[in-house]
């Protein structure tokens, strides 16, 4: 339908249809050029034999039109006229779909992005480190890290002065690696704490940190997996989901992102499932 047609159905201005179409990111041109193949395919299928003449009495689209669409394939128009930053009601695939699973961390702070902070960055990283979140979204105006590795972010400390609520939305991502010992790839590219104590102790105080700091109705955004360490499981995101709900942060949504490949240190019999997830959780301060 057009989109003065469906302003007429649902008894609004073209204009309102418009503003939906564009603040909701729908695909529209996509949609109308997909609709077009699959009603000449369709149309194909039943009418092997139909002549062009046929076919444009039929579908009212001009030949060229017919023969064009007719020469690609359902990959090819996905290819030729498919915007992925925006959602399709043809996107059967679900290339592009807001999903809870995906194996793309960009993606999953994108969608949160969208659909939770009104397409606006965040206010504050407190865990910004070497800022590997900012890759394909825009980074936070404020930044900081308990051992700062780059100029622009602030020591976290600084936030101690800070007002309560500061901030209308906050995202921090801790480490979940306990160990003792030898040093390891893992561990020279990840932080990690000493026991699983301090691991536990660590998510409490950024808990309150960023409850302090956001607004009401402020969105908190929070990276975090389980663990195992000296064959034992430690359910670190229950952990941080009852602290939480604890602190009066209420959940809105969970993303599960998995992991391409897992870094592998020398080991035993394995006792456990290896943890090849993390979560994303999002909060709003009631």
């Amino acid at each position: 339908m057009s989109v003065e047609d469906n302003a007429v159905l649902l008894g609004c201005s073209p204009a309102s249809v418009r503003k939906h179409i564009r603040s909701k990111g729908i695909d529209r041109k996509f949609d109308a050029a997909y609709s077009r193949w699959k009603a000449i395919k369709d149309y194909n299928k039943q009418h092997p034999d139909s002549s062009y003449a046929e076919k444009h009495n039929a579908l009212g689209f001009s030949v060229n039109t017919i023969k064009r669409y007719e020469a690609l394939t359902e990959e090819q128009v996905f290819l030729s006229k498919r915007d992925t930053s925006k959602i399709s009601k043809f996107d059967i695939r679900n290339n592009n779909a807001i999903r809870s699973v995906t194996n793309n961390q960009n993606d999953i702070l994108r969608w949160i992005i969208h659909l939770y902070n009104d397409d606006k960055p965040f206010d504050a990283d407190l865990t910004a480190s070497q800022l590997v979140f900012y890759k394909t979204v825009k980074k936070p105006e404020y930044l900081y890290d308990k051992y700062p590795q780059l100029d622009e972010v602030r020591n976290l400390n600084e936030t101690n002065a800070l007002p309560d609520g500061t901030f209308s939305s906050i995202v921090y991502d801790l480490p979940f690696i306990v160990s003792q010992g030898k040093t390891s790839i893992i561990k020279e590219r990840f932080s990690y704490f000493a026991t699983v104590q301090e691991l536990y102790e660590a998510n409490d105080e950024m808990l309150d940190r960023a409850y302090r700091l956001l607004k009401n109705n402020g969105i908190l955004v929070v990276k975090t997996m389980d663990i195992v360490y000296g064959c034992k499981q430690y359910w670190v995101s229950d952990y941080v989901l009852n602290k939480a709900r604890e602190k009066g942060l209420e959940l809105l949504d969970k993303f599960i992102l998995i992991a391409n490949f897992k870094l592998f240190a020398r080991t035993h019999t394995q006792h456990h499932s290896r943890k090849w997830h993390s979560y994303f959780f999002v909060f709003k301060k009631r």
